[in-house]
């Protein structure tokens, strides 16, 4: 542990157990930090001076044994609860005293249906991230990490550092609201949506303002996540509002042109209208909505979802990013167009994106190890479009598309077990492919910066196809 009397950290208790140290840092605005210049542990410890306050961190090991500070579950926003429930986030309040950030971050309230998981867990207040640095030298590059989940499901703990940070590098992970907690939108200024994505903006803000302290380059920041993650980190070169704040972007399996990445349009408000009634709330007008909401538990809210599910677990994104037609005036607007028009003015970056051969395992093994593959031969014309994301279009036109699909993927014949490769192609390329190659396709046409494409079917010992076999 350490003992500390000031800021600037002078001395210092060790045990043999030196990984445990604790680390402090405060925090003030950029041009006002300083280092501990007298610290016996200057090389791997500063007394940076940021905004809110300070930090006690500690120390972590990589997977070859490097020593590395952490710094877990710092708040970059007041928590999103009470009147600040659908609201666009706020900034932290400062504290007093030394903040604790060696325990692991929270997760943001949630139900996770692609684990089949009946149990609501998490909290309300989550918005918090993590930082992991080797403090080895200053300005050192920074991988802010956005998480899967389907912007309804997955925490910024669902991973660490023990691989990054082998690296000369800062590892940044965020949580973000999810569900109607973080996507419920009315469709107008009262709640207008994509507060899950504003939270991520308001991380990235973070980042510039502060990860200098922690041994960072603010002007090399690269932004990197997974499947609605990487739809998120897409998004971000889309969007106005997070312009500037990172200067490359690694979008994994999941970009703003996948069928399932953008709400279409006028659904929202129904949505938001069902889980009024079901809560018995009005629905009319948006603005007594959205107070009665507030007013619920927000668990009863997270347990509407199963109210919107057609068949087994689908559709499963009921809530997710939509264009704001308008917001109020303490509000900004984080997506003002459909990604196909705003591509055009993406953020010139360098871009990487890609898919895993299998991506549409993890639809496939719930088909098939729940034993409802007889079910959707049966009702492929209606699962099809429900699970494949083209259920808007009209009906005469998937009846069309799912003929197509049946055809190409099945030579017109039924799905069973020894179809298992082409469904899962058949899910991989709706699910992640066709919106990959579309936006790689923009991308490059736009030649504003350098665009890279992969293709990864390595199967290692460990495979989340292997979890979600099971």
């Amino acid at each position: 542990g350490i003992t500390t009397t000031t800021p600037c950290v002078k001395s210092f208790r060790f045990t043999q157990f030196t990984r445990h140290l604790f680390v402090i840092v405060e925090i003030l605005p950029l041009n006002s930090i300083k280092t501990c210049k007298n610290s016996p542990l200057e090389s791997v410890l500063r007394c940076e001076i940021l905004r809110t306050g300070t930090l006690r961190g500690h120390y972590l090991s990589t997977r070859k044994g490097r020593d590395i500070l952490a710094f877990q579950n710092i708040p970059y926003a007041k928590p999103p609860i009470g009147e600040l429930r659908f609201r666009s986030p706020q900034p932290p309040e400062p504290w007093n005293g030394v903040l604790d950030a060696s325990k692991k971050s929270r997760i943001c309230i949630q139900r996770n249906i692609f684990t089949f998981d009946e149990n609501v867990t998490g909290d309300e207040d989550c918005l918090y991230l993590n930082v992991f640095t080797p403090r080895k030298n200053g300005n050192l590059d920074v991988m802010v990490y956005l998480h899967g989940g389907g912007w309804l499901a997955g925490t910024a703990s669902n991973v660490g550092p023990q691989f990054l940070l082998d690296r000369d590098l800062v590892l940044v992970t965020v949580n973000y609201r999810l569900g109607p907690l973080g996507f419920l939108s009315t469709g107008d200024s009262v709640c207008p949506g994509n507060n899950g994505l504003k939270d991520q903006v308001a991380a990235l803000r973070w980042v510039q303002d502060n990860i200098a302290a922690f041994g960072g380059n603010p002007g090399s920041v690269t932004l990197f996540g997974e499947s609605a993650g990487g739809a998120s980190t897409h998004y971000h070169m889309l969007s106005q509002a997070s312009q500037g704040l990172f200067h490359k972007v690694i979008s994994e399996s999941g970009t703003a042109l996948g069928l399932w990445a953008i709400a279409p349009n006028g659904s929202s408000k129904h949505q938001a209208m069902k889980v009024a009634s079901l809560l018995d709330c009005p629905t009319e007008p948006s603005r007594a909505l959205v107070s009665c909401l507030k007013r619920r538990d927000a668990s009863d809210i997270i347990k509407t979802d199963t109210a919107f599910m057609q068949w087994n677990i689908d559709p499963t994104l009921t809530f997710k990013p939509v264009l704001e037609r308008s917001v109020s005036k303490d509000d900004e607007i984080f997506l003002s167009a459909h990604p196909l028009k705003l591509i055009v003015n993406a953020s010139a970056v360098p871009w990487m994106t890609g898919i895993t051969s299998a991506d549409g395992a993890f639809v496939a093994s719930r088909v098939f190890g729940k034993n409802l593959i007889d079910d959707m031969n049966e009702k492929f014309e209606f699962v099809g479009p429900l699970i494949m994301h083209y259920d808007e279009i009209s009906k005469s036109n998937q009846q069309i598309v799912t003929k197509k699909l049946s055809d190409f993927y099945l030579n017109g014949g039924s799905m069973n077990r020894g179809t298992v490769s082409q469904v899962v192609n058949m899910f991989t390329d709706s699910w992640f492919l066709s919106g990959a190659s579309e936006a790689v396709k923009l991308h490059v046409d736009s030649d504003a910066a350098p665009v890279y494409y992969y293709y990864f079917d390595y199967r290692g010992t460990y495979s989340y196809s292997t979890l979600y076999g099971k």
